[in-house]
């Protein structure tokens, strides 16, 4: 008894699976019957794409999984002179494992000669797959081994290696049993960017001097910020019709640089010999000068962004106030990423600068390409230039081409909101 009812019950687990299977359209090529069930349909099949016929497998459910093993084991125990099915299907399910984690099928190049050139081993099929240089070889590593072992294959080797540009590249065999069927290497490339990269511009020095030069920044497609210096004549007025064209406004704040008193940073300097009220009531003063602002970026400050009492108290008012920090003080010590994490403060540090001495179209262009490449890296980059026709130009010429390239710039504010 015991025995007949083993029978039946595996009978309708059977069946159940049978019947889940037979529910949605078959992983499997069509039979030669299905084929030919009409001219129209052939005809149509005809004209699907590449891309259509093996797109990526997502696995949503553990009845996924069930599917995909029993599709495997099939091919492997009833069709395995078909190697081509279960390479394909294999494809299928490491591309979907690989779209999970953001690598998408334009970054995979499975043409033999250039996965050969990039080291891809013998392999019936061989990928080179470039990622951004920030992606996680972990994560790719694992989303492929989790695929094959759900298709009841496994890793053959998986080795790192120097990459063929920069850092380092992962040499991965998989395939079942010890036949390997797919080889792949995945390489960063710093020309790709995540897909959340964002830059920020500053524009430093913007003043009324020349109306011209002030309509252009006030009507450019690109979201700039605009840090402004007290002490400017008309700075209220300035400040205002900025906000109004919806650009983002910033206080550049005069902070004592080494080398003070010969070097001057302006009116209202933070130094480090003020009290901690002195300190409050210049800053106070600067914010009332250019009206309600979203953060502060230092002038000059070598000296006091490396001070903790003076950085302390400017810190305190900048959280008060729920505003953005940026040290731009240039390269050197600093204590205000330590600082401010310890007092819960939005602190970034400047990236690079777009301004050079006798700076031309094609200097300026290279230098942001150099930016570009280390937004790239980061994830997301402060850039600031004094205020010039040149450099916005560049700027504006050069915004279609940061698109394409999945970089997206936004005001600095964003950066840390």
């Amino acid at each position: 008894m015991p025995s007949r009812w083993l029978w039946i019950g595996g009978a309708i687990v059977l069946i159940a699976v049978v019947l889940f299977v037979g529910r949605r359209p078959s992983l499997l090529p069509p039979s030669r019957s299905d084929r030919s069930a009409g001219a129209s349909a052939d005809r149509a099949d005809s004209h699907r794409s590449d891309s259509d016929r093996s797109a990526a497998l997502i696995i949503d459910s553990d009845w996924d999984r069930l599917r995909l093993r029993s599709e495997s084991e099939f091919l492997r125990l009833f069709r395995a002179d078909d190697r081509a099915a279960l390479n394909r299907l294999t494809s299928r399910t490491l591309r979907g494992a690989l779209e999970e984690i953001g690598i998408s099928r334009e970054l995979i190049d499975e043409r033999p000669g250039t996965a050969a050139a990039a080291g891809v081993g013998r392999a019936p099929v061989q990928w080179k797959i470039q990622v951004p240089p920030r992606a996680s070889l972990f994560r790719v590593n694992d989303a492929v081994t989790q695929a094959i072992l759900t298709l009841g294959g496994r890793v053959v080797r998986g080795v790192e290696r120097p990459a063929q540009i920069a850092g380092v590249a992962l040499d991965l065999r998989v395939g079942y049993g010890d036949r390997v069927t797919h080889a792949i290497v995945i390489e960063p490339n710093p020309a790709i960017a995540d897909a959340g990269t964002q830059i920020a511009f500053i524009a430093l020095d913007l003043n009324r001097d020349s109306e011209p030069l002030f309509r252009a920044f006030l009507e450019s497609p690109i979201p700039l910020t605009i840090a402004l210096r007290p002490g400017q004549p008309g700075l209220a007025r300035t400040a205002r019709e900025i906000r109004e064209a919806d650009r983002e406004v910033f206080l550049q704040l005069p902070m004592e640089p080494i080398g003070y008193p010969k070097v001057d940073p302006g009116k209202d300097a933070i130094l480090l010999d003020l009290s901690r009220v002195e300190i409050e009531d210049r800053i106070n003063r600067c914010l009332a000068s250019v009206g309600p602002a979203r953060g502060i970026i230092t002038r000059m400050g070598g000296a006091a962004v490396n001070d903790p009492d003076v950085m302390r108290a400017v810190l305190g008012e900048v959280k008060r106030r729920d505003l953005l920090f940026i040290d731009a003080h240039g390269g050197g010590p600093t204590l205000v990423e330590e600082m401010g994490e310890e007092m819960g403060v939005k602190t970034l540090t400047l990236g690079g600068t777009l301004d050079m001495s006798g700076a031309t179209v094609v200097a300026i262009r290279a230098r942001l390409r150099q930016l570009v490449e280390t937004a790239t890296q980061r994830g997301t980059l402060v850039v600031s230039f004094r205020a010039s026709m040149l450099t916005l130009g560049v700027i504006e010429s050069e915004r279609g081409r940061l698109a394409e390239q999945g970089i997206e710039i936004v005001p600095a504010s964003r950066l840390v909101l």
